[in-house]
């Protein structure tokens, strides 16, 4: 139902929200990441779980993360780390073809698409 959605994405927000407060106790001391001012393991594990965000939610659900989920709710310490794991050369170099992704989450994990969103099963 409409009303699980919106408790489901404001549980999803909430959990990005603790993750934007610890970054944000980070840059107290000029770090941008998640243990201070180095890019570490912490961003290297972190990294294709971001990469999929970007294109799992809108293919899924119909959800543009950046717009509606990181802008929409203010979540501006997280938005500018992601934006620095993404466009970081080793992450670029890195990342999975989209493709692939969305055929392994069809493979593994989803079997429903959010009525809107662009994807198939």
């Amino acid at each position: 139902s409409e009303r699980d959605v919106q408790s489901r994405k404001r549980s999803f927000v909430q959990s990005l929200e603790v993750i934007d407060n610890l970054l944000q106790q980070q840059s107290s001391d000029g770090g941008l990441y998640l243990i201070g001012s180095k890019f570490s393991y912490a961003e290297c594990i972190a990294a294709p779980w971001v990469q999929r965000f970007y294109v799992t939610m809108p293919y899924f659900r119909g959800i543009d993360f950046q717009r509606d989920i990181l802008d929409d709710n203010r979540l501006e310490r997280l938005s500018n780390w992601m934006r620095e794991i993404c466009h970081r050369p080793s992450c670029i170099e890195s990342k999975c073809p989209e493709e692939e992704m969305i055929a392994a989450c069809k493979r593994y994990y989803v079997s429903y698409i959010s009525p809107g969103a662009s994807g198939t099963l």
